[in-house]
């Protein structure tokens, strides 16, 4: 009954190690679970706070782009508007200078032809004004013409950050809003798991202990089983050396007493031998007395 019992109380025990290597198995997948969430939630808090910062950068970045794109603009018509203005007398005084020209060749005196050629000098001085002032002024817009183009790629690729960050934001969002309540949810897994794992090990502690303790009785009774098997193997040898003993001393002491009859009986037959022969002697003598006679 006692060996069934250890039996038992073995596979109980095998059944309670599994089912502790399956909790602690659970145990460990779950608190992965919840460590994983934990750090998403964290990344995607992280992550929101950093878009939100980049997302102000950028809006701020883009009004100051929007600014300097304005001004550089506004710099760029009225660079335009001067050298249309510029280009406008330079045509009247290529006009002038023309009638200039006529008015020189038509001079019929020295004092008219004088005039002539100095006003036709301070046309031509004006016109290489007017025309160094328009290089300049259509310079200075063409140049602006290559910032407005920095500006607008500047400022697309920051409309596109701020695209991309403000339809990231809403992902981080519902992100934070998933592994917080993941995170309550595989809580409440991780304590179900470490309070199974627990039971299952006071039970599994208690069912040892028992199992110790039965085959530690087994083992006595076996050793108890086993010096009184061995005492009576001992007593049972010490009775058989006991009788042999016996055997030849009883042995010893029939052949002791046979050999002292022997000695007994030896005595008498030369006692009888004696007699007989004192017998015979007279009649001997009587024999030799006839003979005599």
């Amino acid at each position: 009954m006692r060996l069934v019992s250890l039996t038992s109380l073995a596979k109980l025990a095998q059944k309670l190690k599994q089912e502790k290597l399956d909790a602690s198995k659970q145990r460990r997948l779950q608190e992965k679970m919840l460590k994983q969430a934990v750090s998403l939630a964290r990344r995607s808090s992280s992550g929101l706070s950093s878009v939100e910062r980049r997302l102000e950068d950028s809006k701020g970045k883009l009004g100051e782009i929007n600014a300097e794109f304005s001004h550089v603009q506004a710099r760029k018509e009225s660079l335009e508007r001067l050298a249309s203005a510029a280009q406008e007398r330079l045509t009247q005084e290529v006009a002038a200078k023309d009638q200039a020209e006529m008015d020189l060749q038509n001079a019929e005196t020295d004092g008219a032809k004088q005039i002539a050629a100095e006003r036709l000098a301070q046309i031509i001085q004006k016109i290489q004004e007017l025309e160094e002032e328009t290089k300049q002024r259509q310079d200075a817009a063409e140049k602006l013409i290559n910032v407005i183009e920095g500006f607008k790629k500047s400022k697309s690729k920051t409309s596109h950050q701020i695209q991309k960050q403000t339809k990231t934001k809403p992902v981080l969002l519902n992100q934070i809003k998933t592994s917080t309540v993941d995170s309550e949810r595989l809580r409440k897994r991780v304590d179900i798991a470490v309070k199974k794992e627990q039971s299952v090990s006071k039970v599994l502690d208690v069912v040892s202990k028992k199992l110790e303790e039965q085959i530690a009785r087994k083992r006595r009774i076996s050793a108890k089983k086993a010096a009184a098997k061995k005492k009576a193997a001992a007593k049972k040898a010490a009775a058989k050396r006991k009788a042999a003993a016996r055997k030849a001393a009883s042995k010893k002491k029939a052949s002791a007493k046979k050999r002292s009859t022997k000695k007994k009986s030896s005595p008498k037959k030369k006692t009888a031998t004696k007699k007989a022969a004192k017998k015979k002697s007279p009649t001997t003598k009587k024999t030799k007395k006839k003979s005599r006679r």
